[in-house]
């Protein structure tokens, strides 16, 4: 990763928080959406959940795709991954299903893991399927983001991962739930379709977290942000050394090298202050990261030739570095116009790339939503990966069980007190708290 842009993340990531704690409002209260996304929920206001080390868990792996040949370099992804939480005693077990490009162990999904198990539930918790590892080891056609066939990949997953979990852990289950963030919660409103066929696991409860409705708007959206326009700024390098430098002109000029303590209270509050037009590249930058691992891990299965040329072997010495740079060029429009809408097309012929769009969208299986009283969707009124007719489409279709908050970003408040409050309501039983 550029150095600039982990030395960005890492400040933003642990250095905004004392930020969003100068708001005393009640409420939620960091009411920038790009601040939001990116800082969370202060502290003093978190769910309180249990330490790591607390939780009763295991990484674990199963062969979901035995007949997959995979390059030596990439053997590790040769089994999916995914993490187990759970209890001595019979419980409801949920999955959690992550978000765009994010893997099994990412942090949001750690602290929903931690959430749900201390409420008495199983957890497992699966990649997405826009993750290399899930890529490899689970994409039967190694190109997701068709909502049926990544439902069809996740369901197998699933049903695979929760027997060898009670294989390995003795797991005593006594019902389904199912809850999905960002993408993964597209994922979950098609597996829970699909499920409602297959009649496997039944889920008593599905939620929805902070979903795309329209994905390939979502998509445009997001391929935006990294291409905000900042004055002075021509290039990522660029970009990152500008950030970098704000940051280190703050340092000289307030004599301070604390980074732990009100850093960016100071910033914001200083000549140096990041603008919503940084914030807003920052998050994109990072989406353009998981963008790049899906190209070039897709192309890779595929065979495309694009990043790493056909045919060629990727021993364990070699360096992908050179492969996923390229990779870097393509976003999500351009795996959406160069691999994915011509293995679809090629299959439908006759019909657009609307109608793709269409079938990967919410609106699809709509009727399924607005009448399965058991499935419920979480948003928020400045998610910026929801346009408002996206936005008015989750209120509309969900009626009482669209639970939606004025600010939030994407997912900065899903730690906040009320909102952790209400998750665990409704995935609970429970929709009078």
């Amino acid at each position: 990763m550029n150095r600039y842009l982990r030395f960005a993340c890492i400040c933003l990531a642990t250095l905004l928080a004392p930020l969003a704690q100068a708001d005393d409002e009640p409420g939620y209260p960091v009411t920038n959406p790009f601040l939001a996304t990116i800082v969370g929920t202060p502290p003093q206001l978190v769910w309180p959940v249990p330490d790591e080390l607390e939780v009763r868990q295991s990484d674990l792996s199963v062969r979901v795709l035995p007949e997959r040949y995979l390059p030596p370099a990439l053997s590790r992804y040769r089994e999916l991954h995914y993490r187990l939480a759970w209890h001595n005693q019979p419980a409801p077990l949920v999955f959690l299903i992550a978000g765009t490009g994010s893997g099994y162990d990412s942090p949001r999904l750690d602290y929903l893991k931690r959430a749900f198990w201390q409420a008495g539930m199983h957890v497992i918790v699966l990649s997405s399927p826009t993750n290399h590892d899930f890529i490899a080891a689970a994409s039967h056609s190694g190109l997701p983001g068709l909502g049926q066939n990544d439902a069809r990949d996740l369901h197998s997953a699933m049903s695979l991962a929760v027997e060898h979990a009670r294989e390995e852990k003795n797991l005593q289950i006594s019902e389904y739930r199912l809850a999905g963030f960002s993408l993964g919660a597209l994922n979950a409103a098609f597996v829970a379709h699909l499920d409602q066929d297959l009649q496997q696991f039944n889920f008593s409860r599905t939620l929805l977290l902070n979903p795309p409705v329209d994905l390939y708007t979502s998509i445009k959206r997001l391929d935006a942000l990294a291409r905000t326009q900042i004055d002075g700024v021509s290039g990522g390098d660029s970009f990152y050394e500008h950030i970098f430098q704000k940051l280190a002109r703050y340092f000289e000029e307030s004599g301070g090298t604390d980074v732990e303590s009100g850093l960016f209270y100071g910033i914001q509050s200083s000549d140096s202050a990041l603008t919503d037009a940084e914030l807003a590249t920052l998050i994109g930058a990072v989406f353009r990261f998981a963008a790049a691992d899906l190209n070039f891990m897709a192309d890779l299965i595929t065979h495309g030739g694009r990043y790493a040329p056909a045919g060629e072997t990727l021993k364990v010495s070699t360096s992908l570095t050179p492969y996923l740079r390229r990779a870097l060029f393509c976003d999500f429009s351009c795996y959406l116009e160069t691999q994915l809408w011509p293995a679809w097309s090629s299959r439908n012929e006759g019909k657009g790339i609307e109608a793709m769009a269409w079938e990967t969208s919410l609106y699809s299986i709509e009727p399924f939503l607005r009448n399965n009283p058991d499935i419920a969707a979480l948003t928020n009124a400045d998610d910026f990966i929801l346009s408002g007719d996206n936005y008015r489409f989750i209120a509309d279709t969900f009626g009482e069980r669209a639970f939606l908050y004025p600010h939030g970003g994407h997912g900065g408040n899903l730690q906040y007190l009320d909102t952790v409050k209400q998750i665990l309501a409704f995935m609970e039983g429970d929709n009078d708290e």
